[in-house]
């Protein structure tokens, strides 16, 4: 006999005597747990379909980190995600703001485009001018200069309707 038949038929002994314990206080639940049980397996051996439905309703009933045997099983691994890259920025050349008040847009548009697009890049960073994350599709230069002019304009004419 092996050792799995010896747990099944551990089991079933704790059932019967759970039975047992149950007919004492309660004859009638004791009755009809034994004739629904009796039903049960005379059906699961008549057909294999209900037999498989049955295993599968138990299957879905246990938990997952038991066996059939009833050791531990370990969760499967989950892979881990690659660590996302983090693009740090240097400090933007100077404040876009300072030089729009100081010289205008035409100003503005000359010092821009003297520097490199990492350059605007860091400008638009640092002054947290890109709150849609739009600029990051934009690959020409000029493009950045015309957008940052203008979002450097808007602000500065925000609220001028009121004065």
């Amino acid at each position: 006999m092996s050792s799995d038949d010896t747990r099944r038929r551990m089991e079933y002994q704790a059932v019967g005597g759970a039975l047992a314990q149950l007919d004492a206080k309660n004859p009638q639940a004791a009755e009809l747990i034994a004739g629904l049980v009796t039903v049960i397996i005379a059906e699961a051996e008549r057909s294999s379909r209900f037999a498989s439905a049955l295993t599968g309703v138990v299957d879905a009933l246990r938990p997952v980190d038991i066996a059939l045997d009833g050791a531990p099983v370990e969760a499967p691994r989950k892979r881990a995600a690659a660590p996302k890259k983090q693009v740090t920025r240097q400090p933007g050349a100077f404040d876009p703001f300072v030089v729009y008040r100081e010289g205008g847009g035409q100003e503005l548009s000359a010092r821009l485009g003297e520097l490199t697009l990492d350059q605007l890049r860091d400008i638009i960073a640092e002054q947290e001018l890109d709150t849609r994350k739009e600029t990051s599709r934009k690959r020409k230069p000029e493009v950045l200069v015309s957008w940052i002019v203008e979002r450097v304009e808007a602000s500065e004419n925000k609220g001028s309707v009121f004065r």
